[in-house]
C-alpha cells in the first residue's frame, strides 16, 4: 500500500513490533545520565547504563545469550562535585521505565538484567536522597562504588 505522500510502501514488517519497545527503551536510557558527584561513581554508573542499553538491543534481536562486554573500571580521579539531583531522578525514572522490558523478557538472562536496572535506580535515588538531606559524606563513596561494582559483576555473569 502506498504511503499518503504517494511514495513506496513502508518497509515495516509484522516482526518489527517487538523490536520497537526495547529500542525505544535504549533511546530513553541514553537520554539520561546520573551525575553522582564523584567522577569514578558517575563513570561506572554510566557504564552500567550503557551495558543495560546493549542488553536491550540483544533482547530486541532475540539473542539467546547477551553479547559479551568488556569490564569497565570507570573514570579515575577528578574533583568531587555536588550531586545533580535532577539528573539522578531522571536517570532513576528511566531505569525504572525500561526494567519491565527486561524483567518480562523471554531469554533467561533478561530478568536478572532487569533486576540490575531496578537496583541501579534505587542506588541512584538513595545517593541523591542522601545528598539532598546533607548526609552524603565522602565515606559513602566507597560503599556506592562497591555496590556499582557488584551490579557490574551481576551483568557480567549473564554471559
Amino acid at each position: 500500500m502506498p504511503t499518503p505522500s504517494g511514495g513506496p510502501p513502508s518497509p515495516t514488517r509484522p516482526t518489527d513490533a517487538p523490536l520497537a519497545a526495547p529500542l525505544l527503551a535504549v533511546e530513553d536510557l541514553q537520554g539520561s545520565a546520573a551525575d553522582l558527584g564523584w567522577p569514578e561513581v558517575t563513570g561506572l554508573a554510566d557504564a552500567l547504563v550503557d551495558a543495560l542499553s546493549h542488553l536491550l538491543v540483544d533482547l530486541a534481536e532475540g539473542a539467546k545469550l547477551p553479547t559479551p562486554r568488556p569490564h569497565v573500571v570507570g573514570a579515575i580521579g577528578g574533583p568531587a562535585r555536588p550531586v545533580d539531583h535532577a539528573s539522578c531522578r531522571a536517570a532513576a525514572a528511566s531505569l525504572r521505565r525500561v526494567a519491565p522490558l527486561l524483567l518480562d523478557g523471554d531469554p533467561a538472562w533478561a530478568p536478572p538484567a532487569g533486576a540490575v536496572a531496578v537496583d541501579l535506580a534505587n542506588l541512584v535515588d538513595h545517593t541523591a536522597d542522601l545528598a539532598r538531606s546533607g548526609r552524603l559524606a565522602t565515606a559513602h563513596k566507597g560503599v556506592v562504588l562497591r555496590r556499582l561494582h557488584a551490579l557490574q559483576r551481576r551483568l557480567q555473569a549473564l554471559g
